[in-house]
Formats: C-alpha cells, sequence, structure tokens
C-alpha cells in the first residue's frame, strides 16, 4: 500500500474535539501562503480497532515425563526411557514426530535438612513436550495417548490456529478496524463542521492474537489415565490496531 506524505504547515490556533471516540481534529486559520494549507483544508486523525472471533483448527497439548531419585544418572535414564515410549506412541497413533517437541528439560537436585541436621537430596527431572495436534477433536485422545505411554503430568491445552488461518483472520480484522476508523472520523467531522473528503495516512499498530487455554486445574493425568479425556475448545480471538489520518474540508 502506497502512503502519501504531505507536510502542513498551518497558522492559528488548535482545537481537539471528542466523542467518545479516540481522535483528534485539527482547525486552521489565516491565509494560505508558499508552503502553507489552504484555510479550508483539515485533517482528522483516529485511532480504533477491529477485532475477528473464529474456531481454532489447531490445539496444543502440554504434557511431562518427571522422574525422582539418589542418582542423576538413573533420573536421566528413566526419563528418555519413558520420553521415547511416549513418542513412539504418538507416532504409531497418527501424530507425526515433527509436531513433538521438547519445550523444557532439567534435572536439579532438591536439598532438604532434616531435625537431626543431615542434609538429604533428591534429583527431580523434567523433559516438558508441546504436541502440535491438527484436529482439535482429538486433543482429549493425544492426552491419553501420551499418560498411557510415559507421561505423568498435563499441564494443558492450547487451541490456536495454523498460520494460514490466522493471516486470513490477520486480514479481516484490519478491514474492521478501518470500518471503525472511518464511523469514528466522521463523527469527529460531523461535531466540528467538517467534511471528510479522503484517507491521508494509514498506520497499522499493533496486532494481537490470543488463543483459548484449558490450564491444567481441568486436566490431570490420573483422570485420563482412568478414563478418555475430553476438552472443550473454544473461540480464539484476532485484534488489529490502526491509526488513520483523514483529509477535510469545512462543511
Amino acid at each position: 500500500m502506497r502512503q502519501q506524505t504531505l507536510v502542513l504547515a498551518v497558522l492559528g490556533t488548535a482545537l481537539v474535539v471528542t466523542a467518545g471516540v479516540a481522535g483528534a481534529l485539527t482547525l486552521g486559520s489565516g491565509s494560505a501562503t508558499a508552503g502553507q494549507a489552504a484555510p479550508d483544508e483539515q485533517s482528522i486523525t483516529v485511532s480504533a480497532d477491529g477485532t475477528v472471533e473464529a474456531s481454532p483448527d489447531q490445539a496444543v497439548v502440554r504434557v511431562a515425563v518427571t522422574a525422582t531419585g539418589n542418582d542423576s544418572s538413573a533420573v536421566r535414564d528413566e526419563i528418555a526411557e519413558r520420553a521415547e515410549t511416549m513418542q513412539s506412541a504418538l507416532e504409531s497413533s497418527g501424530v507425526p514426530s515433527e509436531n513433538v517437541r521438547t519445550a523444557h528439560f532439567d534435572i536439579r537436585q532438591e536439598r532438604e535438612r532434616t531435625g537431626d541436621g543431615i542434609e538429604r537430596g533428591q534429583y527431580v527431572g523434567t523433559h516438558a513436550f508441546e504436541i502440535t495436534v491438527e484436529d482439535t477433536d482429538s486433543a482429549g485422545e493425544v492426552i491419553d495417548t501420551a499418560v498411557n505411554n510415559g507421561a505423568d503430568r498435563v499441564d494443558g491445552v492450547s487451541f490456536t490456529l495454523s498460520d494460514e488461518k490466522r493471516e486470513s483472520l490477520y486480514q479481516d480484522a484490519l478491514t474492521n478496524a478501518m470500518g471503525n476508523a472511518e464511523t469514528r472520523a466522521d463523527t469527529l467531522a460531523d461535531a466540528g463542521g467538517l467534511s471528510v473528503t479522503d484517507t491521508h495516512t494509514i498506520v497499522s499498530t499493533n496486532t494481537d492474537y490470543r488463543a483459548y487455554r484449558v490450564e491444567s486445574a481441568a486436566l490431570s493425568a490420573g483422570a485420563a489415565a482412568a478414563s478418555g479425556t475430553s476438552v472443550e475448545s473454544g473461540p480464539v480471538t484476532v485484534t488489529a490496531d490502526v491509526r488513520v489520518t483523514y483529509n477535510a474540508t469545512v462543511a
């Protein structure tokens, strides 16, 4: 999109008018000279946002394999063995290996001092995974497969969008934001006795994306192992913000 840059030198005073919207209307007075705007040329600047909600087309399941012991090597080996079993089971169930990634790996020693003054400690290991699921309805089945084959912690599920769908929704959100900006500019123009003529500049200031999250409080590894896990999804929200300056004339 090509932006036109116009430098205005305006004499006189500035008046800011608000009508329950984010925007500014600038009025000029005096005669036009070289390098200055004509007295009937004004500008209106507004900020607006647009929001789009859609059903998710991806889910990210977060699980972990944990182990404790007195020897760090034994803890590491146990985690590695159970993680490999889990990954093989997931691949056999239809989850591609590239959709299973390590989110966190850690082995640390936790120490505590007993009443007799002797310090004891165990090694605690964690291998956390993020599993991307293309079919959101199968998120519960993926949890069950992971838990039944080595994972002993469920950290939650995020319902998200694929890159292609997210980009498409961003475009829709930008369109909505521009529609809101035009409405706000017209409101300011009416309040200030002006008429909007055309668009001067457009700046996309921000885009935001909020996944629908099901936290670990709603899930448990024990429940998943005992019976089939069901995870309900919700809408994903995409928001776009714009700042637009319009040219205007005295009505």
